[in-house]
């Protein structure tokens, strides 16, 4: 068990106000007053819904030594505090100090941007192994350390989590990271610590505006990412969305480029592409090299040449980044095929902004033969002004729109599925089953042959969040289930 005086935080928090202080020793950091452990430093964070504040009391009850907080406690004169302005980027200070700072010991590779990142991610991370690297990854389906692979209930964990992970990481010998950067991660300063290597930006769309402000907002959250990476680092920038423009007037790292649709370091075209698969040539500053990927659709492409050109700044070898690549068949949620023994074909997305819809819409358009039947939601509690705009953009797309319940938290899933449909338009022929299962079974048994069912908006997630309860459902296994019932 690692032990630390608290002694040191006064020099790695030299404008925290010390009250009652006495050099007490602690063995962990807590931010949780529920995993509070005697001996514990307890970090109360201010949250979206509570404050940590709050259970100051309770941590105490349960043993914490200290506590940091955003004002002073006086019903616990005994108890040593720290009072900072910003508790949440104190405690990725100190978790970064009582690792021995682990991200100096990796290398970090940060990805951000709305849509894209966990494909990119998981090519990225293919890549390397190929190219004989020892690989860690913390994202949106899951955190990998060595073997282990954790379900993620965050995108990027809390900083406590990440230091701890990657202290583990560095013990196992890993020597790459690749890592999802949320725009909530980079303003919440969960991230502060953290000594990117390399920093990869997908595209930009709108997400997130029940938290950011506006766009501009939320954009600014990103851009922390290539602010804060040092010359000798790497930023890999998207040449076909307008907003790395942005991004590469902030940051002092060697910039290389991918596009699609110009001349970037980092290039390609399409030979051909079926729903079995895409055949393309990666055109790299060495040459030009044929790729055969199971992966499909323009957003995939772009996922692809990311992943190439963040290799490329790693001086990766081409047959390296080919191989990297076509070892890579599919990421769970991410424009899955499901396999079955039918003439229609089944497909489950992540997708869930206006962007990422329109993306796997125009990508899947022209591969389908039959009609593309799409079936979603929108979550509850979050960015309502996006509903009718996805409504809006899957009439313009899909030969036959189902609407349903995606995670409705605490809002009605009718009223939400009202707010969809505002953006469909008048007289359009549509189908609405609040019961997300029984939508699903509404497409698959209109599904004939040559169509395409897509099963949008929860990609991998296995649950279902309602207003007092969550749910499992997983939207792979329910498509199993019914297929198995189909005549």
């Amino acid at each position: 068990m690692m032990a630390m005086k608290l002694n040191c935080l006064k020099k790695i928090l030299p404008q925290a106000k010390l009250h009652s202080f006495q050099n007490v020793e602690f063995t962990d950091i807590c931010y949780n007053s529920r995993s509070v452990k005697p001996g514990c430093l307890f970090v109360a964070i201010p949250g979206s819904k509570t404050d940590g504040q709050n259970f100051i009391g309770e941590a105490v009850h349960r043993g914490c030594v200290a506590f940091i907080a955003r004002k002073k406690i006086d019903l616990h004169p005994n108890i040593p505090q720290l009072i900072v302005k910003n508790p949440r980027e104190a405690l990725a200070i100190i978790s970064n100090f009582f690792f021995q700072d682990p991200s100096s010991k990796l290398k970090i590779i940060g990805l951000t941007g709305t849509n894209g990142k966990t494909t990119t991610a998981y090519l990225i991370r293919s890549i390397l192994e190929a190219s004989g690297k020892k690989v860690g990854q913390l994202g949106t389906i899951a955190y990998h350390i060595g073997s282990r692979e954790i379900p993620a209930p965050l995108t990027t964990p809390e900083s406590y989590e990440i230091s701890r992970f990657l202290s583990e990481m560095v013990g196992l010998g890993l020597n790459h990271v690749v890592m999802e950067a949320s725009s909530h991660s980079l303003f919440q300063k969960r991230v502060s610590q953290i000594n990117f290597n390399r920093a990869v930006f997908t595209n930009l769309g709108r997400d997130h505006f029940d938290f950011h402000k506006n766009f501009n907002e939320y954009r600014k959250a990103k851009s922390l990412l290539f602010k804060h990476l040092s010359p000798q680092a790497g930023a890999i920038l998207n040449k076909d969305d307008p907003q790395s423009n942005y991004f590469a007037s902030l940051t002092r790292a060697p910039i290389i480029w991918y596009s699609l649709k110009s001349n970037a370091e980092v290039t390609a075209y399409v030979n051909n592409s079926s729903l079995k698969g895409t055949h393309l040539t990666i055109r790299l500053p060495t040459g030009d090299f044929p790729v055969q990927t199971k992966l499909i659709g323009q957003p995939n492409i772009y996922n692809i040449l990311a992943a190439a050109a963040c290799a490329v700044s790693l001086n990766i070898e081409p047959h390296f980044i080919v191989q990297g690549i076509e070892s890579l068949t599919t990421v769970r949620g991410r424009m899955e095929l499901v396999h079955t023994d039918r003439e229609f074909s089944v497909m489950i997305d992540f997708a869930h902004t206006p962007d990422a819809l329109e993306k796997v819409l125009t990508g899947l358009r022209s591969l389908v033969s039959g009609r593309l039947i799409v079936l979603f939601g929108c979550g509850g509690d979050r960015d309502r002004g996006k509903r009718p705009l996805m409504g809006k953009i899957t009439a313009r797309y899909a030969d036959l729109v189902i609407l349903t319940s995606d995670n409705p938290r605490s809002e009605d899933p009718l009223k939400i599925i009202q707010d969809i449909k505002k953006g469909l338009p008048k007289k359009y022929r549509y189908y609405n089953y609040v019961d997300r299962y029984e939508a699903i079974e509404h497409a698959l048994n209109t599904a004939r042959q040559n169509d395409l069912v897509l099963i949008a908006g929860k990609g991998h997630e296995t649950y279902q969040i309602f207003k007092d309860t969550v749910k499992p459902f997983d939207d792979r296994n329910v498509v199993e289930q019914i297929i198995k019932t189909l005549k």
